[in-house]
């Protein structure tokens, strides 16, 4: 309930302009089914401008198949078939 409130945090935020969000250090970020609306170029400034806003350890979790030739040396694909997901490093 309540608990679980004050540790989650909902932004919306203009992926476009995402290296202009306050937010920083955060443990997970879901961005879904919106990366697929981008051109290649733009779509990987705004994956790695998402992987700068990560603590260290943090989840990034992104669609299927939305950025499958997307690269960063900050952060580690997880081996999941389920899920396309990056962990920052330290």
């Amino acid at each position: 309930g309540s608990e679980l409130k004050q540790k989650v945090c909902f932004s919306m935020a203009n992926m476009i302009d995402v290296d202009k969000s306050p937010l920083r250090n955060m443990d997970t970020i879901y961005c879904q089914n919106v990366l697929i609306y981008f051109r290649k170029e733009l779509k990987h400034n705004i994956l790695n401008s998402l992987v700068e806003r990560l603590a260290p350890k943090g989840l990034l979790v992104i669609g299927q198949g939305e950025a499958v030739d997307w690269q960063n040396p900050h952060v580690e694909r997880v081996q999941n078939n389920q899920t396309l997901a990056f962990i920052r490093r330290n």
